[in-house]
């Protein structure tokens, strides 16, 4: 006698599914399974603080700390995010590392122009907050946690516009600058194509040391033109400046030799270039770090 095992019994809706429709149930399984738009955040986050130093990978004169502390911090955010999609048992230390990444991010790579700091800021909290089945918008620890973040970020701004913090970033340009008066020393400058855009004669500065005062930079993004304010009464230090210039008038140039000494006693002659009333256009500008008090920052209206 043969036996014939019965087939299982299906639900109607799941005997009329079609395969688009069965396709689109799992997919809706797997979202609800894992913190997707916190990480989706965190993967933006990273790219945007990852353009400006993957723009100057390839140069060969830029400082190392200036450009890989921007790598390692987008990259780093870059991992936390896919380690929170694919990964969901692993929310909280991807969340938590995420959180430090951003905040590390405005002093390295400046944040991704502050929007890839905020973005990387909310993705990580929704990531550290995430649970299966809650609600986030609701949850109270999400808040705390993005609250303390836009606080301390606030707070590490403060002390980047007093001088108070040192940054290490680069300017990607095309921007203008204007200084009132500018000051460097050990100034080398040598004709280059760009290494932002490969294809424009460029004027390749470096000095080790400026001190400059009433900096205004202006710089378009995304359509807005951003400008950066300097006050005039606090000099700014930086120090390892590397700038590529397009062109520059400055209203009077005194360049003079001055002999200085350095750490262990010997004395060293130095290249010494003072310029008022400087107005360049610029495709890069990399300090290895700055000192820039009394900082203002606005928008004009988007064209």
């Amino acid at each position: 006698m043969w036996y014939v095992k019965p087939s299982p019994v299906q639900s109607p809706d799941k005997q009329h599914q079609t395969p688009a429709k069965r396709w689109w149930s799992h997919i809706t399984c797997w979202y609800r399974q894992r913190p997707c738009w916190g990480a989706l955040c965190m993967l933006l986050a990273s790219v945007l603080i990852l353009w400006g130093p993957v723009c100057l990978l390839q140069s060969t004169f830029i400082p190392a700390n200036t450009l890989w502390g921007g790598l390692m911090a987008g990259g780093l955010l870059f991992a936390m995010g896919l380690i929170a999609l694919l990964a969901p048992s692993q929310t909280q230390t991807a969340g938590a590392a995420g959180i430090i990444l951003a905040l590390v991010s405005l002093l390295t790579a400046l944040g991704g122009l502050g929007m890839g700091m905020l973005l990387g800021v909310f993705g990580s909290s929704y990531v550290l907050a995430w649970k299966p089945g809650r609600t986030i918008k609701k949850s109270p620890t999400f808040w705390a946690v993005f609250g303390g973040s836009i606080v301390t970020a606030l707070y590490l701004v403060s002390l980047i516009t007093r001088g108070g913090l040192a940054v290490a970033a680069p300017i990607v340009g095309p921007f203008t600058t204007f200084i009132g008066r500018l000051e460097c020393h050990d100034v080398h400058s040598t004709p280059v194509i760009s290494q932002v855009d490969h294809r424009t004669v460029v004027t390749l500065t470096h000095s080790e040391y400026c001190q400059a005062s009433h900096i205004v930079i202006t710089q378009r993004v995304f359509g807005r033109t951003i400008t950066i304010t300097q006050a005039e009464h606090a000099p700014a230090i930086l120090r390892g400046v590397t700038t590529e210039v397009m062109r520059s008038h400055a209203e009077t140039v005194q360049n003079s030799h001055q002999k200085v000494t350095n750490l262990d006693g010997t004395e060293q002659t130095v290249q010494v270039s003072i310029q008022t009333n400087l107005t360049s256009e610029d495709l890069l500008q990399i300090t290895e770090s700055a000192t820039i008090p009394d900082v203002t920052v606005s928008s004009g209206e988007r064209i």
